[in-house]
């Protein structure tokens, strides 16, 4: 007996059906599937058979194996264990689950940790890092607490957690040993805060702590003394619609603000990622070369490579807001030109959802916005074809910048981020040649609209596997509420 005979009649087995000899086909992939179990159930052996698996460091045709949570075997020729269930990958390329370290579900905005997590599973992301904001009164170790708690009661994807705490008082300093004990090691500051220069002092004792501790700065670099000198020329003149938001948000502040940043990493060497980098002066600002080698790493995001200042013009100019604005041509281009050549080390979503009524409400101006988009959904399938199918990304590239570059920045691998064995079963699986058109309404989101509407792609994600477990096929979430867990990362070491 063969060895697609042995797989055939396995795969019969596993879904209960050989009697009726009648299997249902999964979204493009050749395959039988076995009832869904419940979340405190382990997942079944999962055999992927016949695709190509693409890692950072190079691409190999191979069978992967997923028994439990874990990869446990990648090679040709696999057999498939008792109860296997069997998934044909030929013609597909097997790429780690993606990580995206940035992403807002909670708060104000139009997703939960369930809504977003479903969109990031249906784009092949497995892993979603956001914000673990307190309340009133709460300490920000007792809100990492509290939002750890929620993600095993509502979420689909994985989820870890950024801290977020001002001003940088002393007592905060202390809670960084708590952060990495808890397995989140990280917390954000605001350089848009009126006060943040008042509290430079106090942020250099934090950044050392957070050193020590291996816990990473998220900063947003935008420098608030010019933004706000800024908006008071513009309300005194009366420019205060969001027709001149661009203009609200100058690339002086992102520089000058990314400049400090960079100082302050090579001063205290504690280890940093600036979020949402825009422009080419502000890459190079990062990227000095008197500062020498830094623990600094850079993410951009999809607005700032597919969209420039122009689309802010118009009455739907306010769907494109984000913060920093859009910017020239000439920045879209250094932002491809940073991703291709590391400068840039990842592609992260900054996530912020809303609806098109909300980001066209009339009432909003330079002082009152709603910055951001609904992207989880799409920014794995957008840059593959607009990325690698366009020649302007390697397959590794594009591997890294969606999955190993945040999976390591974070603390997250080699459990995550990379097909080998031993690493959880986090997996998309993605057809290169499908033809897919973008629309709103795929985006399971609470969201409305998308910026990629009507875009046509060529490659689109038709399964996603976490932790070993089938969570996106056939074009639906398969995954419930609630399967999701915290993602516990280890804490950066001195010097990385």
């Amino acid at each position: 007996m063969n060895r697609r005979e042995l797989v055939r009649r396995a795969a019969i087995a596993t879904a209960g059906l050989a009697a009726t000899g009648s299997p249902a086909m999964v979204s493009g992939l050749s395959g039988w599937g076995p009832p869904h179990y419940a979340p405190d159930q382990t997942p079944p052996e999962l055999l992927l058979l016949g695709g190509r698996v693409v890692n950072s460091d190079g691409a190999r045709d191979a069978d992967v194996r997923i028994r439990g949570e874990r990869i446990v075997e990648i090679g040709p020729g696999l057999l498939p264990g008792e109860g296997a269930r069997i998934v044909e990958s030929a013609g597909l390329l097997l790429m780690p689950g993606g990580v995206d370290p940035h992403a807002h579900l909670q708060g104000g905005f139009a997703d939960d940790l369930t809504t977003g997590t479903r969109a990031a599973v249906a784009g092949g992301i497995t892993t979603v890092g956001t914000f673990a904001y307190g309340r009133e009164g709460e300490t920000p170790v007792d809100a990492l607490d509290r939002w750890l708690a929620e993600v095993p009661r509502t979420a689909v994807g994985d989820v870890f957690f950024h801290v977020a705490a001002w001003p940088p008082t002393p007592a905060f300093a202390e809670m960084m040993p708590d952060l990495a004990t808890r397995g989140q090691p990280s917390h954000k500051v605001f350089m848009t805060r009126r006060d943040f220069g008042a509290h430079r002092d106090a942020l250099i004792h934090v950044l050392e702590s957070a050193r020590d501790a291996g816990v990473v700065t998220l900063m947003h670099c935008e420098d608030a003394a010019i933004l706000a000198d800024t908006a008071r020329r513009l309300r005194e003149t009366g420019r205060t619609s969001l027709a001149h938001f661009a203009e609200s948000r100058p690339e002086l502040a992102e520089v000058a603000a990314t400049q400090e940043a960079a100082a302050l990493c090579a001063h205290t060497r504690a280890p940093m990622h600036l979020v949402h980098l825009s422009s080419a002066r502000a890459l190079e600002a990062a990227r000095d070369p008197f500062l020498g080698t830094l623990p600094l790493t850079i993410e951009t995001r999809p607005l700032y490579l597919y969209f420039s200042e122009e689309w802010l013009r118009g009455p739907e100019g306010p769907l494109y807001i984000g913060q920093p604005p859009l910017r020239p041509a000439s920045d879209v281009e250094a932002m491809w030109r940073g991703l291709q050549d590391g400068r840039i080390d990842m592609l992260a979503t900054d996530h912020a959802p809303w609806t098109r009524a909300q980001k066209l409400d009339p009432e909003l101006d330079i002082d009152r916005l709603r910055p951001g988009v609904s992207d989880l959904r799409f920014v794995r399938p957008v840059l593959f074809s607009e990325g690698v199918q366009r020649g302007r990304m390697s397959l590794g590239r594009y591997v890294d910048v969606t999955s190993t570059a945040a999976a390591k920045a974070f603390g997250l691998y080699p459990d995550r981020g990379v097909i080998r064995e031993g690493s959880f079963g986090d997996i998309m699986v993605l057809d290169p040649e499908m033809i897919h058109s973008v629309r709103a309404s795929d985006d399971p989101s609470n969201s409305d609209y998308t910026p990629f509407e009507g875009w046509t792609l060529r490659g689109w994600p038709v399964m996603t596997i976490r932790r070993g477990e089938v969570v996106y096929e056939n074009g639906e979430v398969s995954g419930q509420a609630g399967s999701g867990r915290p993602a516990n990362r280890h804490p950066r070491e001195v010097g990385q």
